[in-house]
């Protein structure tokens, strides 16, 4: 069984709070879950992130992948060393994104020379 640690919504509208579960690779988000070890509530003026580390650490020795955020989760709360978030790569805006599409989009016309 190939696990990942994910983070599964379970706020409700426009409140957010997340829970560290652990699910199969091909579960989808709100399928079954093997373990939950903690909770993060993102909306508070200090984050509140609780893990059981323990349990964390155990799964991380059993080979567990992780996402993305919750790699970096875990490197605030001291599991794993900090992430250096000064080589991450920033998204792009959707009005930077946008223009780049459209010319990616559009090719070029053929040019066709006329025989005389």
């Amino acid at each position: 069984m190939a696990a990942k640690l994910k983070l599964q919504r379970v706020g409700t509208k426009n409140q957010p709070k997340y829970r560290l579960v652990v699910q199969e690779t091909r579960t989808k988000l709100g399928g079954k879950v093997v373990e939950i070890l903690g909770d993060y509530n993102p909306r508070l003026s200090t984050p509140l992130i609780n893990f059981k580390r323990e349990k964390v650490e155990a799964w991380l020795k059993d080979g567990v992948q992780l996402t993305d955020k919750v790699r970096f989760l875990l490197g605030k709360a001291g599991i794993l060393p900090p992430v250096d978030t000064t080589n991450l790569t920033k998204r792009k805006s959707k009005n930077e994104a946008a223009p780049e599409a459209a010319s990616e989009a559009k090719p070029e016309a053929p040019k066709v020379e006329e025989a005389k």
